[in-house]
């Protein structure tokens, strides 16, 4: 039996503050016709910065407020997710802009990506939407007069301003006091508001979720000259590669970052239309898209939780150091996860109807399924899971067989990503790959745990803890390595002199002070973070499976099994970890968790009345914790922390941060270095390379006297040459090493240098 159910109004704790929309129906051209002559008229215009600014809210608006028009979607729905609007916007943007490069290119047209043809191509496609919307019921007419926002209530938006005046202050090379106060107002704001959630409005609320979400991530996307983060370096060199050729073709063997819209077409679309260059689409538009995610959460969250409960959920998403640290460095992640949460929320969504809930859960799915390979293999797992469980439980309890819009988004998902991955781009290389690995070693369990640690220590510690190398044993290793397996590379002779023997190196990290607190701040982290995860859990199977659960929520806490089973493996399991690291699994878990979580808190303090101040502080004091560790805020005021959102210095930053010389020798070498002659560079300097297109075919990153061919183009970082430090991460063990400086003077000459970084060949 397949149903379609949903968590009616009357199982709801709160209901949002909804301004019922007027009963005349308007002319749509009326209504749609001067923004789409609007948005032409900007997109002529985008070279003027006030052009730019007004561009990108209206094609993040006006596309989706077409889309969910066509699709019958009410008014109050898109007032209780606002998510709506931005998700259904990035879908039709990523839609259209396919559209015009695959028909451009059947039609002869060698650059399609430029910024007429994506203008008219969005214009139809929007008036399209526009014409499908013009019987629509007036309940799907969003009264935008009535929802204008006060100006008091902008205050939030200061904070982001501030956290990004940190970080050019940072990169500039002054200090971080302007960075450190932005974090601390995060701070405040998020236990302010955890405590005043019953005064505020669900509006405010939304707001301080999404500035302070905003502001975490700038703190660390608009660190350096380019993008911040190890794989969002390589997204952008793809990126730009769109942008430069103007075209992008379906077959993409190999190539798992070339085959998605979302780090393609989706930017290089938005960076033609709004003259933002491609550079800050990543580093500034797409965190303020993902910011969104928090507040997808706080809207999701609203259906079972009262607004402050339902707030602090969401703050849990942000407080989570792989929320600003890890989002905004990967790309494809930031666009997924707004897809994904806009997929749960339409879901459970009780005011849609069944054909405009199967039709919107549908697009997102597939939005998501194209946009990130992991996001929506992780989401067929907590789906799956969902499934069965659902279809074991009606044996036993009144309730559907299969929820009609859950088998929707687990069938689009699937068939989507089968689909997209396989046969139309080719690009499912990745997940053969990881088939390959489990074939091999298994399920991995608990990998690199050392002689004596616990199995809890190890599941405290995580599957993506680095392990760590030697110099001297990774110089024996991988000197062995190039003379069995790189024979055609030839050392120079005297490469094996004890003089150029390799030595540990490590970045320097600051006095700690008061090192009982550090140690007793970081241990209440770690364990606040598993009992999350501990409570979640037993919330999830015990009112689950409970005879008195009641039947129309039900498959809600069965999905929270489902998906607690599956952070479970790639918390536990190598093999899957190495596929999804388990921080950014967490925040995808908890987007669905974190509500079972602040429900079970919200239970405690209904039941026992007498102590909810208490629950309210306990829940702020946890949540500032958390967030007070995880920012880099403990070690910046104890010591012993060097967070890249407040320094410039400590090892994220040598390893991320790139600098304005680093980038101009990264070109020089890209327009000069020879065919057929390697080039190598250490694990972070090839990211500077690989940004900059170069071929990384012949691209080496082991800078070791016994490992440099003679006719070695040798490309060194600020790092390298500043702070004579080199790393490398060989066969899973991370290296630190000091930067063979003297070897390659005396052997190679300098052929470039900037006073920062270097190329050196002979």
């Amino acid at each position: 039996m397949i149903s379609h159910i949903s968590v009616p109004a009357s199982m709801r704790i709160t209901t949002p503050d909804v301004i019922p929309a007027s009963p005349r129906r308007a002319s749509v051209l009326r209504s749609f016709g001067p923004p789409l002559v609007a948005l032409a008229l900007l997109v002529a215009a985008r070279r003027i910065w006030v052009a730019e600014l007004l561009l990108l809210p209206l094609l993040l608006v006006l596309p989706g407020v077409l889309l969910l028009r066509a699709l019958r979607v009410p008014d109050k729905a898109v007032a209780a997710f606002p998510i709506f609007v931005p998700a259904a916007s990035l879908a039709v943007l990523t839609i259209s802009g396919l559209a015009v490069d695959l028909g451009g290119q059947a039609a002869g047209v060698s650059q399609p990506i430029r910024t007429v043809p994506m203008l008219i191509g969005l214009e139809i496609t929007c008036g399209v939407l526009m014409w499908a919307g013009r019987g629509a019921p007036a309940t799907t007419v969003i009264p935008w007069r009535r929802a204008e926002p006060k100006a008091r209530n902008a205050w939030p938006l200061l904070i982001p301003l501030l956290a990004a005046a940190g970080a050019l202050r940072l990169n500039n090379g002054n200090n971080g006091a302007a960075a450190l106060l932005a974090i601390c107002l995060c701070l405040v704001t998020l236990v302010w508001a955890v405590v005043r959630a019953d005064r505020m409005s669900r509006a405010m609320l939304a707001i301080v979720l999404y500035c302070v979400g905003l502001a975490v991530l700038w703190a660390y996307s608009l660190r350096g000259a380019l993008v911040y983060g190890y794989d969002i370096m390589k997204e952008y060199a793809v990126l730009h590669q769109t942008v430069v050729s103007g075209a992008w073709r379906l077959s993409h063997p190999g190539d798992a970052y070339g085959a998605l819209p979302s780090v393609t077409v989706l930017p290089a679309e938005l960076h033609l239309l709004t003259g933002i260059s491609d550079l800050m689409v990543l580093k500034l538009v797409y965190p303020a898209i993902v910011a969104l995610f928090p507040v997808g959460v706080f809207g999701f969250g609203v259906g079972l939780l009262q607004r402050r409960w339902a707030f602090a959920a969401a703050s849990f998403i942000i407080v989570q150091g792989a929320f600003g640290q890890g989002i905004p460095a990967l790309a494809r992640q930031e666009i997924s996860f707004v897809f994904f949460c806009a997929m749960l929320c339409a879901m459970y969504d009780a005011r849609l109807r069944r054909w405009p809930r199967w039709l919107l859960t549908g697009v997102f799915s597939l939005c998501m399924a194209t946009s990130h390979y992991s996001t929506v293999y992780f989401a067929i797992a907590m789906l799956a899971v969902l499934f069965a469980l659902q279809w074991v439980s009606s044996w036993f309890h009144d309730i559907p067989t299969m929820t009609s819009a859950f088998v929707v988004a687990l069938v689009v998902a699937v068939v989507s990503a089968v689909l997209w991955y396989g046969p139309i781009t080719k690009s499912s290389s990745n997940f053969s790959q990881f088939v390959t690995t489990a074939a091999v070693q298994g399920f991995d369990v608990l990998p690199g745990k050392t002689s004596g640690q616990s199995l809890v220590s190890k599941f405290l510690s995580g599957v993506n803890t680095e392990p760590t190398m030697s110099a001297a044993k990774y110089q024996s290793i991988v000197s062995n390595y190039y003379d069995t397996r790189r024979q055609f590379v030839n050392p120079f002779p005297d490469a094996n002199n004890p003089a150029y023997a390799l030595r540990d190196s490590a970045a320097p990290v600051p006095a700690v002070r008061l090192p009982f607190v550090q140690t007793l701040i970081g241990l209440g982290q770690s364990v606040l973070l598993l009992l999350a995860e501990l409570v979640t859990a037993c919330v999830a199977i015990f009112v689950g499976v409970r005879r008195k659960t009641p039947p129309i929520v039900r498959p809600f806490f069965l999905l929270g099994i489902g998906t607690i089973l599956a952070l479970g493996v790639v918390k536990i399991s190598g093999t899957v970890a190495t596929a999804y690291n388990a921080p950014r699994a967490f925040i995808q878990a908890f987007a669905l968790l974190g509500v079972l979580l602040l429900w079970s808190i919200q239970q405690l303090s209904r039941r026992i009345p007498r102590i909810e101040r208490q629950v309210i502080a306990a829940t702020a004091l946890a949540l500032a914790v958390i967030y007070a560790y995880a920012s880099g805020l403990t070690g910046a005021l104890l010591g012993g922390g060097t967070a890249a959102n407040l320094s410039n210095s400590g090892e994220d930053a040598e390893r991320y941060i790139v600098t304005t010389p680093e980038l101009a020798a990264a070109q020089w070498v890209v327009l000069h270095t020879g065919k057929g002659q390697p080039d190598y560079a250490d694990r972070y300097g090839a990211l500077r390379l690989i940004s900059q297109n170069i071929n990384d075919y012949g691209l080496f990153t082991d800078v070791t006297p016994e490992t440099l061919a003679t006719n070695a183009w040798v490309y060194a970082t600020s790092v390298n040459v500043m702070q004579q430090r080199a790393r490398q991460d060989f066969e899973g063990h991370f290296v630190t090493y000091v930067f063979p400086s003297s070897f390659l003077e005396s052997h190679f000459g300098v052929v470039y240098t900037n006073g920062f970084s270097e190329v050196f060949h002979r």
